[in-house]
């Protein structure tokens, strides 16, 4: 049977453990969630050839998460998703442009979801005449 005094020391070295959070059970580390946006897509450019609008734009940077791009084209306030899931690509052709004044809008997405900024062009389809990349 043990005595007082190892009783005592035990109780006090459990509370001296417990008061400064030490334990014998390990905890996994806490990681704060990716908020952070990549970087946007740079250089986007359309350029209209046989009938099809064909998008292009560079990877700004390298950044290690991410998942890909979404495109969307936006016309007459109605907006089509071209690219609904993140794909690593550089160019779409968007083979159904419109007549009249259409914004594609191209945005990196990371692994967690995080969307950046939308890199912007403009096609203008009137009639026989076209205008790639015009501005506002």
């Amino acid at each position: 049977m043990a005595n007082k005094k190892t009783i005592a020391m035990t109780l006090i070295l459990g509370l001296v453990a417990l008061a400064t959070g030490c334990s014998d059970t390990t905890t996994a580390p806490v990681t704060t969630p990716d908020t952070a946006p990549p970087t946007p897509a740079g250089n986007v450019s359309v350029e209209f050839v046989n009938g099809v609008a064909q998008l292009t734009w560079d990877i700004e940077a390298v950044d290690a998460d991410l998942a890909g791009f979404v495109v969307t084209r936006e016309h007459d306030g109605a907006v089509v998703v071209l690219v609904d899931a993140p794909t690593l690509v550089t160019a779409i052709e968007d083979d159904s442009p419109l007549l009249g004044s259409s914004t594609y809008n191209v945005y990196a997405v990371d692994t967690s979801g995080n969307e950046s900024a939308p890199a912007t062009t403009y096609l203008q389809v009137n009639g026989n005449h076209i205008d790639d990349n015009f501005a506002d």
